[in-house]
């Protein structure tokens, strides 16, 4: 079973500002993070490390994240991939035309509890999928 530090969590914004706000409020969560201003950085990211989730934003300039995302897994099935957007009507759209491939629609501007409690819930599930026994990490990721 992979510690929580050892579980890797990819953020993906062309926004900076964005980043680094991320950065900062989950600067004490034990799993490690990596964060890619670009789709590209992004992409090399996942070829260099056992990235587990991805939370990417809709609105990327060089593709949008769903395409990203479609993109990840084709090459990474095993990873859970989230979308991050200020429209609502985005996460409709996404989740009726797509509705398996992303593990869940966030909505901007994130609360950090929220954020926190939905990188966990992907964590438990990542965890589920690989086979892991998960009863006891409802007391150490909640």
């Amino acid at each position: 079973m992979k510690n929580l530090s050892d579980i890797v969590v990819l953020f993906v914004d062309d926004e900076a500002d964005i980043l680094s706000s991320l950065n900062r409020f989950l600067r004490k969560e034990p799993y490690q993070k990596f964060f890619a201003e670009t789709t590209v950085k992004a992409l090399e990211l996942l070829e260099c490390h056992d990235v587990a989730i991805v939370i990417s934003d809709f609105n990327m300039p060089d593709m949008n994240g769903l395409e990203l995302i479609n993109l990840v897994k084709q090459r990474h099935p095993e990873i859970v991939p989230l979308i991050i957007s200020g429209h609502e009507s985005v996460g409709k759209i996404i989740e009726s035309s797509h509705p398996r491939t992303i593990f869940r629609f966030i909505t901007k501007p994130v609360e950090p509890i929220t954020l926190r409690k939905v990188i966990n819930d992907a964590i438990h599930f990542y965890r589920y999928e690989a086979g892991e026994n998960t009863e006891s990490l409802l007391t150490k990721t909640v």
